[in-house]
């Protein structure tokens, strides 16, 4: 369903409404990602990171893309259904080691110069991401709220580039907190992290991690049970590569939207500070 979506909107972008393309590849890359990881049904035991960062590029670019369409033609009134999920991005882009694009993409949807009247802040995990990156990336971002009962959160923003004497028990509340929140959402509780990709990755510490300049996950917290999946570490940064589908769904979208082209822009400095470094 997803792929024949997909195939329309890039047959006649001009003709086909873009959430039609959008959604579609938000969700293929979803899948790929967890298709990556999921060690469950093969007999590989290692994760497929190539799949794994082409489907973080597939989802970034189909939500990237719904941001864009949703402020231009739906008004500020509707940025913060995609705060949540560009969140959840921008801290994976930084646990595979792409700085400078998680930069750009925190610095578009989260930064202090953007227009952010007529909707919520960031708050709960969100928040926490914004504010962290915020500071790890030297992004000024727009002021995050925090909702009581969820102090663990503001105090990580104060202390995450602390020393381990400091760091390190209150990551092991958050990774303690990572395991409560790994369940499918109801109707009565909503959940941080209801995808098996995050489940399987606690990326809000990982990207911390990786922040602090760490290259594999520390001792302590590698007994964890939240840090037990193969694809919960610090792997080896490695440049982005675009999938067929997902660059040919850029060029269409930037000749719908020009201000999409930002985004390939920034990957495109992204891939340049690997083959420089």
């Amino acid at each position: 369903m997803h792929r024949d979506a997909l195939t329309d909107f890039l047959r006649a972008p001009a003709a086909v409404p873009l959430p039609s393309g959008a959604r579609p590849l938000y969700w293929l890359g979803r899948l790929r990602q967890w298709r990556g990881i999921d060690l469950s049904q093969g007999d590989s035991a290692t994760p497929d990171w190539s799949a794994l960062r082409m489907g973080v590029l597939e989802a970034l670019a189909g939500t990237y893309a719904l941001a864009l369409y949703e402020d231009v033609w739906r008004g500020q009134r509707r940025r913060q259904i995609y705060d949540r999920d560009i969140a959840l991005l921008i801290a994976m882009l930084v646990t595979l080691g792409w700085a400078h694009l998680a930069a750009h993409v925190l610095k578009c949807r989260f930064g202090s110069d953007v227009n952010h009247a007529g909707h919520p802040v960031p708050g709960g995990i969100a928040g926490m991401i914004v504010g962290v990156a915020g500071k790890g990336l030297n992004v000024p971002v727009v002021p995050c709220t925090i909702q009581k009962g969820a102090e663990l959160l503001a105090e990580m923003i104060e202390v995450w580039d602390l020393d381990d004497s400091v760091f390190t028990p209150l990551a092991i509340q958050l990774a303690n907190r990572h395991l409560s929140h790994c369940r499918q959402d109801s109707g009565q509780m909503l959940f941080d992290f209801d995808h098996p990709v995050e489940q399987a990755m606690p990326i809000e510490l990982l990207m911390m991690l990786r922040l602090r300049g760490e290259t594999s996950i520390p001792d302590v917290l590698s007994r964890h049970p939240a840090l037990q999946h193969p694809a919960a570490t610090l792997i080896e940064p490695h440049p982005p590569v675009l999938s067929a589908r997902c660059r040919t769904f850029i060029d269409c979208v930037s000749r719908v939207l020009p201000a999409c082209e930002t985004l390939d822009a920034a990957i495109a400095i992204q891939v340049q500070l690997f083959t420089t470094s």
